[in-house]
């Protein structure tokens, strides 16, 4: 990786936990998360008319960008579904840490990439570290010792499905921002991903709940809805400087600032299990960045 996308990655990586921090942190997770990804399509909206005129999509962008607002919609419920019943400490290292092992994985099958051997010891390092955090919840090692119970403990279950999404959204961007320019591809994913949603909230949710939720944190969910689109607008920046098999594992050192923020702000009950956890998937995403 060039020092560019090193420092743009780094960057993406403390905006992501901080964000992740806010949702967990508000009385309804998945109606925080809305606002912020919503917002976030709002505040890349000058940026998207630009590039909107400027360098439009091509058809095959287009494609990309019909695909990504599809995963991404599944990724906001799913992420919003995990903080509603699972710790940060626990859902945010299992859904980015999973996340991070298959990125790599995906992009050697799909985008033929090439991944060294040090990065291969980078992957099982991170791998050995979602395990070990998943199973320091209640019923966490039930559920890795026997996936068809994994629905036992719902903020795993949603965290593991996150997880999957985010590999396959990671994958299909670092083609997609080939053909689309990265903010007007980030604007796309906050308000196709965020509309694409509302149905399914509105289920769940009254217009009551809606307005309670933005009265009472409206200024919480721009900062958010800013966090978000900085974090991944910058990381599929450097999709376009660096390959995705480095660039997914490394911006996941966001799950080590996760677990310490979620200890420090929240004062959750990390744990000894929770922090071995964490670091070998910082330890993990170090070794995957730095690899030849």
């Amino acid at each position: 990786m060039t020092n560019t996308a090193i420092v743009l990655v780094l960057i993406a990586a403390l905006s992501h936990a901080s964000w992740n921090l806010l949702v967990r942190r508000s009385l309804i997770p998945e109606l925080a998360n809305w606002f912020m990804a919503f917002l976030g399509g709002v505040i890349a909206l000058p940026f998207a008319v630009f590039y909107l005129v400027t360098t439009p999509p091509s058809a095959i962008g287009w494609v990309f960008i019909s695909g990504t607002v599809i995963l991404h919609i599944g990724y906001f419920f799913t992420l919003g579904r995990a903080y509603k019943h699972g710790d940060m400490s626990v859902v945010y290292p299992i859904a980015r840490g999973l996340g991070l092992v298959l990125i790599p994985i995906f992009g050697v099958l799909v985008l033929n990439e090439s991944v060294s051997a040090v990065a291969v010891l980078g992957i099982v390092s991170i791998f050995a570290g979602v395990i070990i955090v998943g199973a320091s919840s209640p019923t966490g090692l039930k559920i890795w010792l026997h996936p068809k119970s994994f629905i036992a403990d719902r903020g795993v279950a949603f965290a593991v499905i996150t997880g999957l999404l985010i590999a396959t959204y990671s994958n299909w961007d670092k083609r997609g921002v080939e053909y689309v320019a990265p903010l007007l591809y980030m604007f796309t994913v906050q308000i196709g991903g965020s509309l694409g949603i509302l149905p399914i909230l509105r289920r769940s949710y009254s217009t009551n709940d809606f307005t309670a939720e933005f009265k009472r944190a409206w200024k919480i969910s721009v900062a958010g809805g800013a966090l978000q689109f900085t974090s991944y607008g910058l990381v599929l920046t450097a999709f376009t400087l660096a390959p995705v098999s480095y660039v997914g594992p490394f911006r996941e050192l966001a799950i080590v600032f996760g677990v310490l923020l979620a200890a420090l702000v929240l004062k959750e009950s990390v744990g000894k299990t929770r922090i071995v956890g964490a670091t070998a998937i910082g330890i993990g995403a170090v070794t995957v960045a730095l690899a030849p």
